[in-house]
């Protein structure tokens, strides 16, 4: 068995800059690029749906719903939600609230708690996944479909 590095592919090699070493700006380019897609696709596509399936005196309310919605969870997704889903285990299903509003925080790069894996004994089975773009991409990427999510659900009810 050959017990050699993995060799890194000449398209994650950096070319110099001010970048950090683990960002790969084509990566980042294309988590930001899906994220924008699914928040613009979303929104306008269900205030349509919301807002021709109601009466005509209800279209308007019905329409904000999905931008009210879109703006709430951001505002809990930033403040709490994040970390609560991703973040560190409080109890198995269920992390620590806090907030990713850091500077820090949000230009460190992307990890994927959830995505470790353990054996039976604890021991650690997989690590946890490192992506080659920031975290604060992650968090928006994460963001758009928890808003789409809810505003699904409202729209079901």
């Amino acid at each position: 068995m050959d017990n050699a590095a993995p060799t890194i592919p000449s398209a994650y090699n950096q070319a110099g800059g001010v970048s950090p070493d683990w960002l790969n700006k084509g990566d980042n380019a294309w988590e930001m690029t899906a994220s924008t897609l699914v928040g613009m696709q979303s929104v306008p596509a269900l205030v349509i749906l919301y807002g021709s399936i109601v009466k005509k005196k209800w279209a308007v309310n019905s329409a904000f719903m999905a931008f009210y919605a879109f703006a709430a969870v951001l505002l809990c997704w930033v403040g709490w939600a994040y970390k609560m889903s991703f973040g560190e285990k409080l109890i198995p299903m269920w992390g620590k609230a806090g907030t990713t509003l850091s500077y820090k925080y949000l230009l460190s790069q992307a990890d994927v708690p959830s995505s470790a894996h353990f054996h039976k004994d604890g021991s650690l089975e997989t690590a946890t996944l490192t992506p080659f773009f920031p975290m604060a991409s992650l968090v928006y990427f994460q963001f758009v479909f928890a808003a789409i999510t809810l505003v699904l659900l409202a729209g079901s009810v």
